[in-house]
C-alpha cells in the first residue's frame, strides 16, 4: 500500500485559485511541466515522509507562481473556468 496526500478546498475558498492554476499552468507549459516533474523526481529519490515532502513543496511552489500568474494575466485564464 502506497501512502498518498488528498487535498481538498472549498470551490470558493482563498487556496482554490492557487490549486487550480498550479494544476493548468505546467499543463500549458511543457518547460514548466518538465522542471516541476524533475524536481518531484527528485524529492521522491531522497525519500522524505508525505509530511517532509510537503514541507519541502510549499516553499518551492510560491517562488514558483509568479510564472503562471503571468501567463493567467496574459490568457485570461481563470479559476471560474478551469473548475
Amino acid at each position: 500500500m502506497r501512502a498518498c496526500n488528498v487535498h481538498l478546498r472549498e470551490a470558493a475558498g482563498p487556496n482554490s485559485r492557487f490549486a487550480l492554476l498550479f494544476r493548468d499552468y505546467p499543463r500549458a507549459d511543457e518547460t514548466a511541466r518538465g522542471a516541476w516533474g524533475a524536481f518531484k523526481q527528485r524529492l521522491a529519490v531522497s525519500g522524505p515522509d508525505l509530511l517532509d515532502d510537503g514541507q519541502i513543496k510549499a516553499p518551492a511552489a510560491e517562488v514558483l507562481m509568479a510564472a503562471p500568474e503571468r501567463w493567467a494575466a496574459e490568457t485570461g485564464w481563470s479559476a471560474a473556468r478551469a473548475g
